[in-house]
């Protein structure tokens, strides 16, 4: 029994072991490590390595694209670090990359970030004398790029400080000085001029009530006179009716008076007849002026301007 168990104790050990070496190969793998990785080499100057370790991230545009694998002093530059990093094999590394660090601000773990100067250039394929891997060049460092630019920021500074010396020449400076007088001057007329047009404004208003007022008497009145004239018309045309009735009896009366008179000339003597000569023209007096009463309009208003005679005027 003994011997079976030590058996089963080196199995189940030997067994560990292999899955060990198998999990460590896959990491390596992942980590960038494997045999098919592509390895360069970074001499790092400027930037601080505070928080980088070993297989700490590679990051190229906000990728993880291999790890740093070792780093250590640089015996051929003084004051440099020899970084090693693994990459993945489609990586694009160019001769115009360049290489800088960031650190985490919470973890506080420092990366490798690899930029691309631009796209044109071939890729870094050529190992140096000397060197076991390509060098990838090293990036400007935060501070380097804040100092050149507070240095651009002055000379653009002391550029524009030569151009304003240049423009503010004695005649320059004269006209600036008439121009701001002048503007003076407008700023002036322009407060008179609105005060102008405010007070304009103002007048236009109180006419504007006027008006208003007026076009409401002027309504009023047209209101009592188109109420006045339409009682006017009323009476008018009941006046015309009776007239009109009046003139048809009287035009009747006329007739049978007319038809009286014939008969009383045929058969009466000579006084007679004058008598019915004067009937006669009795009804023909009547019958004019039963003519004339056919037209009431004219008998109230006067006949028209195309029938007056000489002399005659409308009324």
């Amino acid at each position: 029994m003994e011997p079976e168990a030590k058996y089963t104790i080196v199995g189940a050990a030997a067994l560990i072991l292999v899955a060990l070496l198998a999990a460590a190969l896959v990491w390596l793998k992942s980590s960038g490590e494997g045999r098919d990785a592509h390895r360069f080499k970074i001499y790092f100057e400027k930037h601080s390595l505070e928080g980088l370790e070993p297989r700490s991230y590679v990051t190229m545009q906000g990728m993880k694209v291999g790890s740093v694998t070792g780093f250590r002093f640089s015996s051929g530059r003084k004051g440099a670090v020899e970084v090693f990093i693994s990459l993945d094999p489609g990586t694009p590394v160019r001769q115009s990359t360049t290489a800088t660090t960031e650190r985490h601000l919470v973890t506080g773990l420092a990366t490798v970030r690899l930029a691309n100067g631009t796209e044109d250039s071939p890729l870094l394929t050529e190992t140096p004398e000397g060197e076991p891997y390509p060098v990838i060049k090293e990036g400007g460092s935060p501070m380097q790029q804040m100092s050149d630019t507070v240095t651009q920021l002055a000379q653009n500074a002391g550029e524009t400080m030569r151009r304003v010396n240049a423009t503010l020449t004695p005649e320059n400076a004269a006209a600036f000085t008439e121009i701001l007088e002048n503007l003076r001057r407008v700023s002036r007329r322009a407060d008179a001029m609105v005060t102008k047009a405010d007070a304009a404004f103002v007048s236009l208003s109180g006419a504007a009530e006027e008006v208003r007022a007026l076009a409401s008497a002027v309504k009023a009145d047209a209101d009592t006179l188109t109420k006045t004239y339409a009682g006017l018309g009323a009476d008018a045309t009941a006046s015309i009716g009776e007239i009109r009735e009046a003139v048809r009896r009287m035009s009747a009366d006329v007739d049978r008076l007319a038809k009286r008179a014939d008969a009383l000339l045929a058969g009466g003597d000579e006084d007679l007849r004058d008598t019915a000569r004067a009937v006669r023209s009795a009804a023909d007096a009547l019958g004019n002026a039963a003519s004339r009463l056919r037209e009431p309009r004219d008998v109230i208003y006067g006949p028209p301007e195309g029938g007056l005679g000489p002399g005659e005027k409308t009324r």
